[in-house]
């Protein structure tokens, strides 16, 4: 199916559900063009040959791995808003100043939400992993800025079955 309209996506909803339209991890190319417009570009080369690939919406990256989805994400630019590109139409909510964002006020806006969230400390960022599989992810150093999302396959804390 080819579109020839936005389709709108909700960044609430996106944190809250993991929900992103109806793309699921796991989910074909194929599939996912039955029911999403087709990217925007498609880098070639070396990574498409080993079976890798990432499409781009705007700033939204669609990661596959043989064919399949594997990652849903955005890397957020100084100075720019989170842009969905020609066919998405984004509701950025949380996102709407994302390169002002950092960890204590993603914090305080996800508690006041009522948005469950366990915090991850790796050697190169502080990771929140809120109960949707959506990952937050900012700098450990230079304000602690917001510097991307992720949704991929990830195992939740047993809390996060028992509350949802």
């Amino acid at each position: 199916m080819r579109y020839h309209f936005p389709i709108s996506v909700d960044m609430y909803d996106f944190l809250t559900t993991g929900r992103f339209d109806y793309l699921e991890i796991g989910q074909t190319a194929e599939m996912i063009l039955q029911m999403f417009p087709a990217p925007e570009c498609v880098p070639k080369g070396l990574l498409v040959k080993k079976g890798w690939n990432i499409w781009l919406y705007g700033d939204i990256e669609l990661h596959f791995s043989d064919d399949r989805l594997t990652q849903i994400r955005a890397d957020f630019q100084p100075g720019a808003s989170l842009n969905g590109g020609r066919w998405l139409s984004l509701n950025p909510w949380f996102f709407r100043h994302a390169d002002k964002l950092d960890l204590y006020s993603a914090i305080a806006k996800l508690v006041q939400h009522h948005i469950d969230f366990i915090k991850i400390d790796t050697p190169s960022a502080l990771i929140l992993r809120l109960q949707s599989g959506v990952e937050l992810m900012f700098e450990k150093c230079n304000g602690q800025r917001l510097f991307a999302f992720c949704k991929q396959k990830t195992t939740l804390p047993q809390w996060a079955h028992e509350t949802a």
